[in-house]
């Protein structure tokens, strides 16, 4: 039988206005204009001005194979439908900007509930849930007349930071942003662990030292100063405290934002995580429709986490270890306890499974390692190799590795050149291109090596070249990467592409360069790359015409 729920949403709503007096009340089914069916929980968010508009209802579950939560939006009216859920108990719920949570209400699919939300009682409680940017942005930057850096007997900031936006690049490219929800509660404020520490400064030196990625996050501090950034985050950290609010405040979803129903699952473990998720083949949507999701779960486990969206379960693949001499991909040592783990290793990945792409047949790519770092001899100096014999790479990282689900079969293949994203061509050849560093791009032609099973034939490389002499061609014989630029020769340059996506329009491969100043490369690959493709670089724009970076160059020359 179809129930119909009217809750309040919280302590600070018994005094409002008359109907908050209600507890919880029977009304009248079908009187709300919502339409629902058996597998839908629709209804109402109040507040006591009326209908609440923009504000997220959830519904979350544990008891399906795997957690489960889907969330939707209010529509002009406080209206809301969670669709489709599968059959299980739920606790639903709101948040809204300016409100507190509502209580949680127990419910079932096919059930009407209508929930009251209670306005924040002060700006300190709507700021709880305010995105993670709004609170990293409180976050102090240095003065640009503070750059370059002086160094730690001056004002603390390494002379080779040389400007302000080298600063913020070096903070949210490269550094914190690049790994943490910045301004999170969990980053914000100070774990109760660092309480013995005598100010927030000493705190935090502490703090970063923590855990498995404690050297790297020192390291990674170590290159702006270190002592500034840590006065900043102590600062930071200390004017929160002190009830220092972020300056903005986030507006609720608007337009079409509040036609998304987004759903989560939790399919991986506690101390695991996700890098990436891959469903489809860009290529063609349609593929692998209502089939498994596959993860990436990087440096943190060999166990590729599988969700199964249909059925909401979770389940797990063991991606091969291919050589037992094969190294933990984050051996690090700890310098300092986390505050969570203590001294427990928490990671434990060898294979290091960094990205994933589907291909035409629904068989899972990922970049991830296939070998030790040891190339074999194709890939060296002296081998016949076409790409060898311009540009022979000794080691490299990660490789490709292929699993099919229809048989439960691993390819590993292993690459001279390093991989860290992937992608399918458009062209018909499902060729794969890839990101890796190293200063050069590599590709595998899967189909080709279905075909024979050869590897090595099915794979090049080649260094990105510039055309300094205007000809329109690849010529034989370039300058490399370290030497002055030759008029009458083409250039190596010495970049490595981050991202790496294929224009549908000619086929040329972008991606970006991490770099500071960022830049944009373009590869044209012409009929053999790895003898005729040309690279084109597009450096962003440095405004300060007095910095030192008005005249980059790009990794040893300037062009």
């Amino acid at each position: 039988m179809k129930k119909s729920l009217l809750v309040i949403g919280g302590i600070a709503a018994l005094g409002a206005a008359g109907w908050y007096a209600f507890q919880q009340e029977m009304v009248a089914g079908g009187e709300i204009g919502v339409a629902i069916d058996s597998d839908d929980i629709g209804g109402v968010v109040m507040g006591p001005n009326g209908p609440e508009a923009g504000v997220w209802v959830i519904a979350e579950t544990d008891d399906l194979p795997t957690r489960f939560v889907r969330s939707v939006v209010t529509d002009d009216e406080g209206r809301y439908v969670l669709p489709d859920l599968p059959e299980a108990n739920y606790l639903v719920w709101s948040r809204g900007y300016g409100l507190l949570d509502s209580t949680k209400i127990e419910a079932m699919p096919g059930d009407e509930v209508h929930l009251a939300s209670a306005i924040a009682p002060d700006e300190r409680s709507a700021a709880e849930i305010y995105p993670a940017l709004y609170w990293g942005s409180l976050l102090e930057i240095p003065e640009a007349h503070e750059f370059p850096g002086t160094g730690d007997s001056g004002n603390g900031i390494s002379p080779n930071i040389q400007s302000q936006e080298h600063w913020i690049y070096r903070l949210k490219s490269t550094g914190c942003y690049s790994c943490h929800q910045f301004g999170n509660s969990a980053t914000r404020t100070l774990p109760a662990a660092f309480d013995e520490y005598e100010d927030s400064f000493e705190a935090w030196t502490r703090r970063i030292q923590s855990g498995l990625p404690g050297l790297r996050m020192v390291e990674g501090i170590s290159g702006f100063g270190p002592r500034r950034p840590l006065e900043e985050f102590a600062n930071w950290t200390d004017r929160i405290e002190a009830g220092e609010l972020p300056f903005e405040k986030p507006p609720r979803p608007q337009g079409v934002e509040r036609n998304l129903v987004v759903t989560q699952w939790d399919f991986s473990e506690p101390h695991n995580y996700m890098h990436d998720v891959i469903s489809t083949d860009r290529r063609n949507p349609t593929v692998n429709g209502y089939g498994k999701i596959f993860g990436s779960a990087e440096v943190s486990t060999d166990l590729v986490p599988i969700l199964d969206p249909v059925n909401n379960i979770a389940s797990t693949v063991a991606m091969p270890i291919a050589d037992p001499d094969m190294p933990v991909a984050h051996a690090d040592p700890i310098i300092a306890p986390s505050p969570y783990w203590g001294e427990e290793r928490i990671w434990d990945a060898r294979t290091n499974n960094h990205n994933a792409m589907l291909d035409h047949r629904g068989r899972a790519w990922f970049a991830a390692r296939a070998k030790t770092r040891a190339n074999p001899d194709f890939c060296r100096e002296g081998s016949d190799h076409p790409s060898a014999q311009l540009w022979p790479i000794a080691a490299s990282g990660r490789d490709v590795t292929m699993y099919d689900p229809a048989t439960g079969e691993w390819t590993l293949i292993p690459t001279c050149f390093g991989t860290h994203h992937l992608v399918f061509t458009e062209d018909g050849t499902h060729t794969l291109w890839f990101s890796g560093g190293g200063g050069q791009i590599g590709w595998f032609h899967s189909a080709a090596f279905e075909e024979t099973g050869d590897a090595a034939a099915a794979q090049g490389w080649t260094p990105f070249v510039l055309d300094t002499n205007g000809n329109g061609m690849r010529d034989p014989d370039p300058v490399g990467p370290n030497d002055p630029v030759d008029p009458a020769r083409d250039k190596i340059i010495d970049v490595s592409n981050y991202s790496v996506s294929i224009s549908p329009v000619d086929g040329s491969i972008w991606g970006s360069v991490r770099d500071f100043p960022s830049g944009v490369v373009r590869l044209i690959p012409g009929d053999d790359p790895a003898r005729t493709a040309l690279a084109q670089y597009y450096e962003m724009p440095y405004h300060d015409e007095d910095a030192p970076f008005k005249a980059h160059s790009i990794r040893g020359a300037d062009i």
